[in-house]
């Protein structure tokens, strides 16, 4: 027996790691075990075991401490208490043996000195702007809460009429103009829902609106749904739904220092020249303080579709209400606090597979961002805890925890434009977690070769509710019980890395009523009351979110199917004929595309049949050179140039939408054309998809040379 001093512990530690694979684990695994995408069979057994040891370690106690931490007080990024969290998650990577960092940026970000919204007509009302306490609850009672407002909304003081516009997008605004009411001069009010905060603040300013006051309608979160706070999940009448209304769509970060990192000594722009900010005030109101100005209203019923849920007949005006609206801000620059931990790879330390969460929070953000803070807590203190039992990852993961991502995905966005030349030469992939339950429900987003991957994670992890797989349960949910796996538009941290600099990227959590969205009552009770009362849901997330990091940092060769990205496209091009089938542009230029996307379907299933037979039979691969290439073809959907409306962002099969903010755009560059009626621009779009679509193939066959020549 080895005896276990300081000197010789690891040594100890390294072997019985290695009794425990071999000796007690191999010769089950054996008899069981088929290959997993991307392995060798005999890689295969090692890492489900890897797997399973590392899911044996979560802990639904760990994930509710270090939630219950998180949350204690309200961390405004900028705030002396965000930094107090970044300086914890940093001690706390260490901790766990990792490698830390803090990066720090200095950024665009204003606080809120008055929020006015005041109706002076026919009656006068005074709205609130601020949660109340609810005696059960102590953190309703904490001064340090921010008021209600929107963030980079322009200050201002107008008093005019008030128009009820619905969800405030383009068809709404349509049917204005068609029953002869413009809201030229006037305050408009709309109810969140149907697209991002941003793109409402966009539109109403383009619609020559003088203020913007955007609610949160029963209908959407509140009563209508359920039993509110604190009694259910869903909205109060007095919650604020809180939220930048930067254009995000146009560029991720600080509106200040568009496409280079905020350092200290960085250049900026003035404010007056950033074209990713509102040009009228906005402000947010709870229900309760939306109710008066929306029952004073005059003018005709809402049109079908229009009315929401409080309990009078909506009308559209213009009159009886007349409003104030008047906005004051501190516009200043401060300091956020980036966290950056790896774990260092043994084999292929160069090429990192990041996890990412953003660790700041309007007001105390228990569920956004908190759980998934806690859950990446969780995964980094497993992971490292193997680490010190003597086994690493081939390759670095790297776990990251943005600042400032709720102000318009900020931190993330720095960290990218900083280390740009090093990302797109390490990265593998971008893993994020920005929620990670407010329920039961699994969803995920996902760059289309990354897909299958999220699916074959989401079969080796129980859900907690059903003792079915994840996977099972989520099969279950969905439309003809096929798992759909979305597309990948903006709203979170995954928009600098798949938009900004072409690396596959993931963003997935579970889902359920999540009424406070924003709003004070995101807090410790609202979750463990609501959302996850075991934290067994944490402990899913942090299973399928490390897993899936261990697979791509393990795996003999990288597992993307690029196959399945073709096909999805060829799935989007079709669409996008349909959806524009008065333009000549559709009609008569996709062929092009169509026979090239069908040419790069065909090299890369035969490549991707060729790699599984060479790895499943024990045959010699140039794994090395067949991953670096892999690993660059997401970046070949990308133009330096950038999409020519929103230069910031890159990729050219997938951006958010200019009316949506959130949801993703396909082909985005052909469809910010169409939108815009530019036939000559649409076309420009088209070749460019073309060549695009022309190097990957040429790139899958370079890949297929390297296997053949062995």
């Amino acid at each position: 027996m080895i005896r276990r001093t300081k000197d010789n512990r690891q040594l100890w530690l390294q072997l019985r790691f290695i009794f425990y694979f071999t000796i007690i684990t191999f010769p089950l695994l054996a008899q069981t075990s088929s290959t997993l995408r991307g392995f060798t069979y005999e890689s295969s057994i090692v890492q489900k075991k890897y797997e399973e040891a590392f899911k044996r370690l979560t802990s639904p106690e760990t994930c509710r401490r270090e939630l219950r931490y998180l949350t204690e007080e309200p961390h405004l990024a900028g705030t002396e208490n965000s930094y107090k969290i970044a300086q914890y998650l940093h001690k706390k990577y260490q901790e766990y043996g990792l490698d830390a960092q803090i990066y720090e940026y200095t950024v665009y970000l204003p606080y809120p000195i008055e929020v006015r919204v005041e109706m002076i007509a026919p009656t006068h009302y005074l709205a609130s702007g601020k949660e109340e306490s609810w005696e059960w609850d102590k953190d309703s009672y904490e001064t340090n809460i921010v008021a209600g407002y929107n963030a980079y909304s322009p200050d201002g003081d107008v008093t005019a009429d008030l128009i009820y516009v619905n969800k405030g997008l383009p068809d709404d605004y349509q049917k204005l103009a068609e029953m002869g009411i413009s809201v030229e001069g006037k305050i408009a009010i709309a109810r969140y829902g149907g697209s991002y905060r941003g793109v409402k603040a966009k539109i109403a300013g383009e619609q020559g609106a003088v203020g913007l006051i955007i609610y949160s309608d029963p209908v959407d979160d509140g009563y209508m749904k359920g039993d509110v706070y604190p009694r259910g999940p869903w909205r109060s009448a007095d919650a604020i739904q809180r939220g930048t209304v930067k254009y995000i769509f146009q560029h991720a970060g600080d509106p200040l220092t568009p496409g280079w990192a905020s350092t200290k000594e960085a250049h900026r722009i003035p404010i007056t020249e950033a074209t990713d900010l509102p040009r009228i005030p906005v402000a947010p109101l709870a229900y309760r303080d939306a109710e008066p100005l929306l029952r004073a209203l005059a003018g005709p019923n809402v049109p079908r579709g229009w009315q929401g849920g409080l309990p009078f007949a909506y009308h559209i005006g213009p009159g009886l209400a007349k409003v104030r609206l008047k906005v004051r801000s501190e516009h200043k620059n401060r300091p956020i606090y980036n966290v950056i931990a790896k774990l260092k790879g043994t084999k292929s330390p160069d090429q990192w597979v990041i996890l990412g969460n953003h660790h700041d929070a309007w007001v105390y953000g228990a569920a956004d961002p908190g759980s998934g803070t806690a859950t990446l807590l969780e995964v980094a203190r497993c992971l490292g805890q193997l680490a010190k039992e003597g086994y690493r990852p081939k390759r670095t993961i790297v776990f990251a925890n943005w600042d400032a991502e709720e102000f318009g995905i900020i931190g993330s966005a720095e960290w990218a434009e900083d280390l740009k030349a090093e990302l797109q030469q390490k990265a593998i992939a971008y893993l994020n977690v920005d929620t990670a339950t407010t329920g039961t429900e699994f969803y995920a987003s996902a760059v289309p070769s990354l897909k299958p991957l999220v699916k074959e994670v989401a079969q080796t992890v129980m859900d907690p509710q059903t003792h079915q797989t994840v996977y099972e349960a989520w099969r279950q949910d969905q439309e003809n019980h096929v798992p759909r796996v979305g597309n990948l538009g903006s709203g979170s941290d995954h928009s600098p890395f798949i938009g900004h600099l072409g690396i596959p990227s993931i963003s997935m959590g579970f889902y359920g009523p999540y009424g406070v969205y924003h709003a004070m009552q995101d807090n410790f009770y609202w979750l463990e009351r609501f959302a996850d009362p075991t934290f067994r849901y944490h402990v899913a997330m942090a299973q399928i979110w490390g897993i899936m990091g261990l697979r791509l940092a393990e795996a003999d060769i990288l597992p993307f199917d690029y196959a399945r990205y073709a096909d999805e496209l060829l799935s989007h091009l079709k669409a996008l004929q349909n959806e524009n089938k008065h333009s000549t542009i559709t009609k008569d230029r996709p062929e092009r595309l169509r026979a090239l996307l069908r040419k790069w379907e065909i090299v890369a299933a035969a490549l991707h049949k060729d790699l599984t037979a060479r790895l499943e039979s024990g045959e010699p691969v140039e794994t090395e050179k067949i991953n670096r290439s892999l690993q660059g073809l997401e970046r070949i959907l990308t133009s330096e140039s950038g999409l020519p409306l929103r230069p910031w962002y890159k990729h050219l099969a997938y951006a958010p939408g200019l009316h949506s903010g959130y949801a993703a755009a396909i082909f985005p560059g052909i469809q910010d054309a169409l939108e815009m009626n530019d036939e000559e621009q649409a076309s420009i779009e088209v070749n460019r998809l073309a060549e695009a679509f022309q190097r990957m193939i040429e790139a899958l066959e370079q890949i297929s040379d390297v296997s053949d020549s062995l």
